[in-house]
């Protein structure tokens, strides 16, 4: 079994002082998805402000990264984010930040060889919309990583299962014992500025899932 990618203790107290719905533990299974990807293109539809780019960052290699939210329009934001990802990965990612809505932007830079999807909207027209564009977003390789996987969002999960239908994508095993076993360890969810650490879901969440495009 390969060893759990770790990224070095200061990235650690950026992304726990980062407001986002994001664990300590689903940011390690980020950061060993994208492990897996190839120099390219990538994106990221629902950035909000950094955690799963920066978690990203730590495994990727050298390309640009177009990171989408309306939230952008802030342009402090959009810079604080923008830095955030560049620190984390020593600049070899250029980071673009796109204030527009997934729908609008998804196909501009395709084809992509990551896409971390996180969109605000996790039902209904507009996810449907853009699981019709993501079909055929990536390169062969090229990894579709998602949030809410596994929780309330049902119809996230059902996105990617038609995906998997379709024959050109595959699920990616993500080993979650390890990652949990590190956590408990370090106590690393401690202190962890997140909203969806609710005591009626899992602990820590893992609502991360990813496909592989054939």
């Amino acid at each position: 079994m390969k060893p759990l990618i770790i990224p070095p203790k200061d990235f650690w107290k950026k992304f726990k002082e980062t407001p986002g719905a994001l664990s300590c533990a689903e940011a390690l299974a980020i950061i060993q998805i994208s492990d897996l990807v190839s120099e390219g293109t990538y994106m990221e539809i629902g950035s909000h402000r950094g955690k799963s780019g920066m978690s990203a960052a730590v495994g990727l290699k050298k390309g640009a990264l177009y990171a989408v939210d309306p939230i952008f329009e802030d342009v402090g934001i959009a810079d604080a984010v923008t830095d955030l990802i560049f620190d984390v990965n020593f600049g070899n990612i250029a980071v673009i930040a796109i204030a527009d809505y997934s729908v609008n932007v998804i196909d501009k830079h395709a084809p992509y060889s990551y896409i971390f999807w996180d969109s605000g909207e996790h039902a209904g027209e507009v996810l449907k919309r853009e699981t019709e564009l993501l079909e055929d977003a990536l390169i062969s390789g090229g990894i579709l990583c998602s949030h809410d996987i596994g929780n309330q969002f049902t119809q996230q999960k059902e996105a990617l299962d038609y995906l998997v239908s379709t024959g050109k994508y595959e699920w990616i095993y993500i080993d979650w014992q390890p990652i949990f076993d590190y956590v408990k360890e370090n106590n690393l969810e401690e202190g962890n500025n997140s909203w969806h650490l609710y005591p009626e879901l899992s602990h820590p969440p893992n609502f991360i899932g990813a496909l592989r495009r054939k």
